[in-house]
């Protein structure tokens, strides 16, 4: 759910409010090349494994990386993705100019990605027509083509800026708790939640934006807040599947899936970001499987360890993106490229694993267009 961890690095430079494509490209943003089927194009499977086998352990490991912009501004960009939560895309202008800096300093393309599902969970607001977007409560009052419509506002939207994957929209089924309580689900009624989130991920594929949906296997009526608590369902394993498959329905305008810092105890005593039982069955899907935050620290109390080893079990759990709101390069934070690097070198099962999750993020940046000319 994107807690601001490092809120002392997030604060936005000052910026103008811009009203939409038009007027982004009027303030000399021109829009990004638009793939407006990333999801249906074929996979050049030569083409992934080529790019795979000029990768070395370390840049392998550094794909496996979704971060928060690092720190250094000149330096090599070893990530496989950057990611904008809180104000830091106030400044759009400004917010371009970094994606653009670190585009050219990368030697894979990058995911760039945000989580816009608007109401609280706007991130857009600078951009005028985007500075009111409803929640997905109250999308789920609209019709369809409206829906879709935003979906594809926010994604002409972001494309303009260089922004390229949207982690939404939100799956889970909330007739109550804390998603029905910030508005963040759709509804309590795994019917409209599917309509309405295909309906908005439509917009954004036409917009060329690749959808993530959340919190998989689903949050549905949990409360509590796993940003600031360890949160345990108590559902059966039967219900946790059940929940599981409204993301299944939604299958084909999805990317991938984020799984929930939530604990599913029929299932596992770990957070479902830690469990190889999910994992697997995002998989089964051909998804990408990316973890929620992991640097929050009641992760790391949660596993009685340390945020080395909630990052070391994130990634043996088979996730293929592991989000952290904390940079890269942080000198509070730890060396995440490193760790999975040396980790993948001393141990065989790891190396193997390490593989697996690259290839399966090369082949959605394959499919998104983003490794053409490699």
């Amino acid at each position: 759910m994107l807690p601001l961890v490092v809120a002392v690095l997030l604060t936005a430079d000052a910026g103008t409010s811009l009203p939409f494509v038009g007027d982004i490209v009027d303030a000399g943003i021109p829009p990004q090349r638009l793939n407006t089927q990333p999801l249906s194009r074929k996979v050049n499977e030569e083409r992934v494994e080529r790019v795979l086998t000029s990768l070395s352990v370390r840049e392998r490991a550094g794909q496996l990386i979704l971060a928060y912009p690092q720190i250094d501004r000149v330096g090599p960009v070893e990530v496989g993705g950057l990611l904008f939560v809180g104000n830091a895309l106030k400044n759009i202008p400004r917010a371009k100019e970094k994606i653009d800096a670190a585009r050219v300093r990368a030697k894979i393309p990058l995911f760039v990605s945000v989580d816009m599902e608007g109401g609280p969970s706007n991130r857009m607001k600078s951009v005028k027509a985007l500075r009111n977007m409803p929640s997905a409560r109250e999308l789920a009052l609209m019709d369809d083509a409206e829906v879709k419509r935003w979906g594809r506002r926010v994604g002409e939207a972001m494309k303009a800026v260089g922004l390229n994957l949207n982690l939404a929209p939100v799956l889970d089924v909330a007739p109550s708790g804390h998603m029905e309580r910030n508005g963040r689900s759709f509804s309590g009624d795994p019917e409209i939640v599917v309509q309405k989130a295909m309906a908005y991920s439509r917009g954004l594929l036409e917009a060329g934006v690749v959808p993530i949906g959340k919190h998989f296997p689903g949050y549905g009526d949990t409360d509590g807040d796993s940003d600031h608590a360890l949160v345990t369902s108590d559902w059966p394993q039967e219900r946790v599947f059940a929940e599981a498959g409204v993301f299944v329905r939604a299958k084909e305008a999805l990317g991938g899936v984020m799984l929930a810092n939530v604990v599913y105890a029929a299932v596992d005593d770990k957070p479902a970001i830690l469990s190889r039982k999910l994992v697997a069955r995002v998989h089964e899907q051909d998804w990408l499987a990316i973890t929620d935050d992991i640097s929050i620290a009641l992760l790391a109390d949660a596993i009685g360890g340390t945020s080395e080893d909630v990052l070391k079990q994130s990634f043996l759990a088979g996730n293929d993106l592991l989000l952290t709101t904390a940079p890269p390069d942080w000198n509070k934070g730890i060396d995440y490229i490193g760790i999975l690097t040396e980790l993948a070198e001393k141990e065989p099962p790891a190396k193997k694993q390490l593989d697996e999750s690259c290839r399966r993020v090369l082949r959605l940046k394959e499919r998104m267009g983003l490794l053409d000319g490699l």
